[in-house]
């Protein structure tokens, strides 16, 4: 094979299928034959515009939930990375230049030259398969792959991304541990994931938030491991968790909501003092007015936004799978061919209702 087949986003809602011509390879670098890309809700944001002033812009091939087998590689990239062709791999979203200031410090989820996987390089950026969205994606000298065991589904290894968002989030930057209370907002596929990673590290209450029309998700969210859930059509959030916690209030908040900004709001008056808000969901173009800032700075609140996952996590994640995989599988909820990518981001965004709440979609070459 010498063309990749590619779903591009030309313009907002606008799918149109490309060929590009399968890079050659260096001693450094690599080309991936794509087994599946998960998509994250970030991709539908992309595909509504509400991010083309951002990243790469468009045209774009998106995706960053990538993974598949090893079908070329460059000998000192297979070194480098352990790997040999036919190993299947995922790879990070971010591509760290190992130099900048964030990246010197370990920090490489914050690198200063912005480059990664479906977010951040259009197609007209050499070779243009950038993204997961497309039957090969070219792995750039710098780019952190991660070997996968060979006996897991498909659709439940795509859950190695979110997953590791999930540890990094609410273990890593969230510090939940023995003993802590959590308040997860939103039972998105990161949100449920993180009351999963909130249950493997020991978390006493783990509280999880979502309105009427996540009833199935929070119903999820109890079998894996949720102590309480708050339908916040019904009941006011602040309130509840004042009583679930016998006014303790929670160690750490996670909000992973999309585009709602009273989640933000609320989390302030849900943590305790000295507590901490790590805030992961996108809010599109909306901004945030009526921040408590006294409270925040009177009850030293630590406020953290954080983006994606580093290596550890990831690792962690793939750990996780390999050994608790029956109970994640359940998230697991669509599976589509290439051919189907708008019906996948719609079925996402929840425009598309059949029946089956749409949790984790996986998008397949065929």
């Amino acid at each position: 094979m010498t063309k990749a087949l590619a779903a591009v986003l030309e313009a907002p809602k606008n799918f149109q299928f490309r060929e590009f011509a399968i890079p050659g390879i260096a001693d450094d670098d690599a080309v991936l034959r794509v087994e599946a890309c998960g998509l994250c809700g970030t991709d539908y944001d992309q595909w509504l515009g509400h991010l083309k002033d951002w990243g790469g812009g468009m045209p774009i091939i998106p995706g960053h939930e990538v993974m598949g087998v090893i079908e070329r590689v460059g000998p000192k990239a297979s070194k480098l990375w352990n790997v040999k062709e036919g190993d299947r791999v995922a790879i990070e979203p971010i591509i760290p230049c190992g130099h900048c200031e964030d990246c010197v410090r370990g920090a490489y989820t914050r690198c200063q030259t912005d480059l990664g996987y479906g977010l951040y390089q259009s197609t007209k950026v050499t070779p243009s398969l950038w993204g997961g969205y497309a039957t090969h994606t070219y792995l750039h000298p710098r780019t952190m792959v991660h070997k996968l065991p060979s006996n897991i589904p498909t659709d439940l290894m795509t859950l190695v991304n979110p997953l590791s968002n999930a540890i990094r989030w609410a273990y890593e930057i969230g510090k939940v541990g023995m003993g802590s209370t959590v308040v997860i907002e939103g039972p998105g596929q990161r949100g449920l994931l993180a009351v999963a990673t909130a249950k493997k590290a020991g978390a006493a209450n783990i509280i999880v938030t979502g309105t009427g029309a996540d009833a199935g998700r929070l119903a999820l969210a109890v079998n894996l491991g949720a102590t309480a859930t708050i339908n916040v059509d019904e009941e006011n959030p602040v309130q509840r968790v004042i009583e679930l916690t016998d006014g303790r209030l929670a160690d750490v908040v996670l909000d992973v909501s999309s585009g709602a900004m009273a989640p933000v709001l609320q989390a302030i008056d849900m943590v305790k003092r000295g507590g901490r808000v790590v805030l992961a969901g996108l809010k599109g173009q909306n901004k945030l007015n009526g921040l408590p800032i006294d409270k925040v700075v009177l009850s030293e609140i630590e406020l953290v936004g954080v983006l994606s996952a580093g290596w550890q996590s990831t690792e962690m994640a793939i750990n996780m799978i390999r050994e608790e995989g029956a109970a994640l599988q359940a998230l697991c909820s669509h599976s589509f061919a290439l051919a189907q990518v708008t019906d996948a981001v719609r079925t996402l965004g929840r425009e598309v209702v059949d029946g089956h709440d749409a949790v984790h979609v996986t998008l397949t070459p065929s």
